[in-house]
This record gives structure tokens, C-alpha cells and sequence, in this order.
């Protein structure tokens, strides 16, 4: 009949369909849900305080709550579903509450970026226990504290591979080390043992401790070589040093002599197994990259790059690793 409306769809696998008059389509939230989301829970749990020091910590909530969704929206911004969730309404809630009780800008920061992290991780696993935990944390640290634990996850935690050559190593240390590093600071043992308090490290025993000269010799052997002349070399390894030109180079303290141009020993034997050679001259050259190598005493006597102050953190180095400290100093870093 003329007045008959048929209606007739096909669709193909993982498709959907939709028919009718009028159809409403909504099939997330918005930016401006999740932001009424986040307010809301906000005002419903926050303290009642005074009128302006309400208005303060509102304020300060709300910079907070724009800065996250804007950063997520930048990043991830699929995982603005995630507000819907009372889990992550309750992150939200946790860093609202301790950037408007602080009003820190470098703890804004931190919040926002583990935020970030937290919306971006839905399944119930270890790093999403460790962000949620995270949030109550970093109000308790202080900016030392947290430079402290970066630094001390660049020197036991962290090898660059960008760091190739003397002049790549010298950068890394001036720009990405000392940067952590407070001269004017008396570095407590207070600090320290806050930190354990906090569950960001556990102390270990003094045997435990590593000085920094020997994590730099340990995390970049190569650039510590004394290196060896082709009679030194031929002598110990008992082949032509011309066979093994692949594996050398100018030692980077001395032009006139050689050294093994691979980083570390692991590298070392790959490349030789790569090329073939037999186990037992692989095993002669590793040991030989091993002895040619400086002493943590050599090391620190060619470092005068770094202040002294920096050697006599001890209590830097001996400390072990919580997965908050590897949060933090990544997050840092």
C-alpha cells in the first residue's frame, strides 16, 4: 500500500544496525560527562571547610580535574570510558583531594601523569594496584625525596642506549643526573628512612652498596677499557689481531691503542657467536674485555665531571626497589 513504510537493512559481520524514525545515538561519554563526573564526586566526599578556604581547594580541584582529561583526551582518549568506572572515580577523588589540599604545581604534575597511567590501565594487574597506591603516596614525599629516587633509578636501574662514546656519557650525567642532585642540601638519613616508611625503598645492609663509579663501570663497561696493543692482544687471545677487526676499535683514552667496540661482555659474545667464532676464543675475548678494563677507583679519578658530593651519597645507592620507586623515577625521569 502507498501509506506502508518498508524498512529493510542488510549488515555484515561486527556491523551494527540501527532503524527507526528518529534514533538517538550514545554510545560513550563526553569530555564534559566525564568533567561533571569527576566535580561531582569531588564536591560529595571533599571536607567541609571554610567559605574561602572551600573556594581555594574547589579551584584547585577542578585545575586539576581539566588538566587530567585534557591529557588524556591528547593520549588515550578511549579511556575516557573509564570515569564511569568507581574505581577510577576514586583515583580522580584521591588526587583532587591531595593537590587541593597542597596546591603543589610539581605535584599537579605528578598526579596528572599517573592519572594518565591509571585511566590508561583497566584490567586489575600489579602497575594499577601500584598507580592506585601511587596517588596516596607522592603527598607524602617531598621534591628532594622524589629527585632522590630518580637518581637513584638512573644510576642502578637504567642503562641508555644512547650512551655510546665519552661525550654521550658526559651528557647524560650533567643533563640527566646532576639535574637531580641539590648542592646545597644536606642529604638526612631521616630522608632515607622516610622513604622506606613510605614503601618507595627498603634499606639494605651496607654490604649492599654499590658506589657511583662502579654502577657507571658496571652499566657501561666500554667506555671504561684501558685498552691493549696488537701484541698484548695477539699474546692472550694466540690469533692475529687482523682476524678480529669486526669486534675493535681506537680506544676512546688512548688513539694509539685498541679496545672492543661492543658495550658490555653480553654483547660481546653475541656479535662473536654471530660471526662464527669458536666458543672457546669467544671465551678468551670476553675474559680479555674484562681485565682490560678500569677499576672503580680509575673510574672516578677520570670522572671529575661529577661532584664529590655526588660519590658521598651512599645511603643513595644502598637501597633497594619497591615498585614504587620504579613508578616515581619513571614518572621523573
Amino acid at each position: 500500500m502507498i501509506n506502508d513504510q518498508v524498512q529493510k537493512q542488510q549488515g555484515g559481520n561486527a556491523s551494527t544496525n540501527l532503524q527507526g524514525q528518529s534514533i538517538v545515538i550514545n554510545q560513550g561519554i563526553s569530555y564534559s560527562d566525564a568533567r561533571d563526573i569527576a566535580l561531582d564526586v569531588y564536591k560529595s566526599n571533599f571536607l567541609q571547610l571554610s567559605h574561602d578556604a572551600a573556594e581555594l581547594a574547589r579551584t584547585r580541584a577542578e585545575e586539576l580535574t581539566d588538566s587530567f582529561l585534557t591529557k588524556l583526551k591528547e593520549t588515550n582518549e578511549t579511556a575516557i570510558e573509564q570515569m564511569k568506572q568507581p574505581a577510577m572515580q576514586a583515583a580522580l577523588y584521591e588526587a583532587q583531594k591531595q593537590y587541593a589540599k597542597s596546591g603543589d604545581e610539581y605535584m599537579e604534575y605528578m598526579l596528572v601523569d599517573i592519572l594518565v597511567q591509571r585511566a590508561s590501565t583497566p584490567e586489575r594487574n600489579t602497575k594499577q594496584i601500584v598507580l592506585d597506591e601511587a596517588l596516596e603516596v607522592v603527598s607524602k614525599l617531598t621534591n628532594v625525596q622524589l629527585n632522590i629516587l630518580s637518581l637513584n633509578f638512573g644510576l642502578t636501574r637504567l642503562s641508555k642506549n644512547s650512551i655510546i662514546n665519552i661525550d654521550s656519557l658526559i651528557n647524560y650525567i650533567n643533563n640527566e643526573l646532576l639535574v637531580f642532585v641539590n648542592p646545597n642540601s644536606d642529604y638526612h638519613q631521616s630522608w632515607f628512612e622516610h622513604l622506606a616508611y613510605s614503601g618507595c625503598v627498603v634499606l639494605l645492609d651496607a654490604t649492599w652498596y654499590h658506589d657511583i663509579p662502579e654502577l657507571l663501570l658496571g652499566n657501561y663497561p666500554a667506555l671504561f677499557q684501558k685498552g691493549f696493543d696488537e701484541k698484548e692482544f695477539e699474546e692472550f687471545v694466540g690469533k692475529p689481531i687482523s682476524q678480529f677487526n669486526t669486534l675493535l676499535m681506537h680506544c676512546f683514552h688512548a688513539v694509539n691503542l685498541y679496545q672492543f667496540n661492543l658495550m658490555n661482555e653480553k654483547l660481546l659474545v653475541d656479535k662473536a657467536n654471530e660471526l662464527g667464532i669458536e666458543n672457546e676464543l669467544t671465551n678468551k675475548l670476553k675474559q680479555y674485555f674484562n681485565i682490560r678494563l678500569m677499576n672503580k677507583n680509575e673510574v672516578k679519578e677520570w670522572l671529575p665531571v661529577i661532584p664529590h658530593l655526588i660519590f658521598d651519597l651512599k645511603n643513595l645507592t644502598a637501597i633497594g626497589h619497591s615498585d614504587l620507586l620504579l613508578l616515581f623515577a619513571g614518572r621523573s625521569l
